[in-house]
């Protein structure tokens, strides 16, 4: 194959991984609006049912509602995890095409300013997490910090409610349930925080490396 059509084949992929990658960004945080929206819309209809109820039946549907919240909030993570890899999948063939781009015209090697490793850490520079390159595990700074550890949060405090009121439910006092709720709210966001990482690394992984951080590119 000639260069000039190896350039129009990659030219061609290049614009549709970048699309992908628009179109995830999109739809993860598209998502994630949806899912603030539905809990702020619930909160306030549970403000105004406060003022009429007594505190028993307030809490009943605090804890109905809240946990219908967090069956939505699980639904939304994954998803905007499985986007996330998505994008991830995508951003490593664009670093891999401009490696190409370079062998194929070396004149252009020191044009790009974006990143010709395809690998992990090559997307997360490209993503703007150089600033936690002095981080012990700065990639798992990057994921907290994205749609995905949003959710998570998110999802972490809703369960943190639901704890707090079925203990109400069962007469734990104000202080004993905002403790459990803190509890059950950090091991919710750690124990996801941990699965969702290693789906998201399973996820790249079938990708192989062609050309890593000390490749000469």
């Amino acid at each position: 194959m000639d260069k000039a059509s190896a350039l129009t084949i990659l030219t061609m992929e290049h614009n549709t991984l970048q699309m992908i990658r628009t179109a995830t960004i999109t739809d993860a945080t598209g998502r994630a609006g949806h899912l603030l929206t539905t809990i702020s819309a619930s909160m306030i209809a549970l403000g105004f049912v406060a003022q009429v109820v007594p505190p028993a039946v307030l809490l009943t549907l605090m804890l109905v509602v809240f946990a219908a919240l967090f069956l939505i909030g699980l639904a939304t993570l994954f998803r905007t995890v499985e986007l996330s890899i998505e994008d991830v999948q995508a951003g490593l063939g664009i670093n891999r095409i401009r490696a190409v781009y370079a062998e194929l015209e070396p004149s252009t090697r020191d044009v790009f300013v974006r990143q010709m490793h395809d690998d992990t850490l090559g997307v997360g520079v490209d993503s703007g997490q150089t600033g936690w390159r002095k981080a012990r595990r700065p990639r798992l700074i990057g994921t907290a910090l994205g749609v995905s550890g949003l959710v998570n949060l998110v999802n972490g405090l809703t369960s943190a409610v639901i704890a707090g009121a079925a203990a109400g439910l069962l007469g734990a006092g104000l202080a004993w349930s905002i403790v459990l709720g803190s509890v059950v709210a950090v091991a919710v966001i750690s124990g996801f925080g941990i699965a969702l990482g290693r789906i998201g690394r399973r996820g790249v992984a079938p990708i192989t490396t062609r050309y890593p951080r000390n490749h000469p590119n």
